[in-house]
């Protein structure tokens, strides 16, 4: 049986507009009817799916999520959620634990968690992920928010630098390499991921079901993101749609094997390369991913 990996954007509106963020928003959100859509394919197509609450803020619909949570279960293995930490509360976050959702926290270095609650947060943190965001602007920040991270006992973090809507000069490549250092020597009995911009090919088949009822081929949400980017030209916009863009949920005759075959593996790596090479930033992600051990 295939595993699939999709990342549902319930909602393309946010309660937040963060320094690092490039994100056109806009209030279209999934509607009651359009899960029950989405439910019926995954009835109707048996895999081992893997869904990802994501993209602007997915909280702002809770009352969908706990919807569509309550009617997929008997077709879904797994379950994330990647927020911001504003909306949280107690009642919600029993909510999620209860339904086993993996919950991931996106923090920032730019004000040195100032506007996190972790007296609040640390009740939960080994029900919680922290997704450590870094903008190449507040790098001095970093080390001690990842401190105050150890000092509240969250162990397992994503270590994530800002990719596609922030330039990184060789100064801020410097304090990167020096923060790299300084985490990986004081992690012993932590859980640190470091993400890389040019990951391989996963062997799950990932896709994106946006708010507008498409389904995207997905190397680990770049190519999609890429594509909301407000630095990325219109060429290459048009390209990734052309390239990336299988089906709508509206379709018919939509099923998951028309979905797996066209799945184009070559032609969204061709992209991966493309796309920072036309911006001029194809070697400074390159630097990123070597500071980040990737060779």
């Amino acid at each position: 049986m295939h595993n699939i990996y999709i990342e549902l954007i319930i909602t393309n509106w946010c309660n937040k507009r963060c320094q690092y963020c490039d994100l056109d928003f806009s209030h279209k959100s999934f509607s009651y009817s359009n899960l029950d859509k989405f439910i019926e394919f995954l009835k109707n197509n048996k895999a081992n799916y893997t869904i990802n609450f994501f993209g602007w803020e997915p909280l702002l619909e809770f009352d969908k999520l706990k919807y569509f949570l309550e009617n997929s279960k008997s077709y879904v293995n797994k379950y994330s959620i990647w927020t911001n930490w504003i909306l949280l509360n107690k009642t919600k976050i029993l909510y999620l634990i209860k339904n086993k959702v993996s919950i991931y926290l996106s923090v920032d270095n730019v004000k040195k968690w100032a506007d996190i609650d972790l007296s609040f947060l640390s009740h939960y943190k080994n029900d919680i992920k922290i997704n450590f965001i870094n903008d190449p602007d507040y790098l001095d920040n970093s080390i001690q928010v990842f401190e105050d991270i150890k000092m509240h006992w969250f162990k397992n973090i994503s270590f994530m630098p800002v990719f596609s809507t922030k330039k990184w000069s060789t100064s801020s490549l410097y304090k990167l390499w020096n923060i790299y250092k300084y985490i990986k020597s004081n992690s012993d009995d932590m859980n640190i991921i470091f993400f890389k911009y040019f990951n391989w090919v996963s062997i799950d088949k990932q896709f994106i079901l946006d708010t507008d009822l498409y389904f995207y081929s997905d190397l680990d949400s770049l190519l999609w993101l890429q594509k909301q980017y407000k630095n990325i030209n219109l060429a290459l916009k048009e390209e990734i749609n052309k390239k990336t863009t299988l089906f709508s949920l509206l379709d018919k005759e939509i099923d998951l094997e028309k979905l797996l075959k066209l799945y184009n593996i070559e032609d969204l790596l061709k992209l991966i390369f493309l796309i920072p090479k036309s911006q001029g930033v194809l070697s400074e992600n390159s630097i990123i991913d070597n500071i980040l051990n990737w060779w």
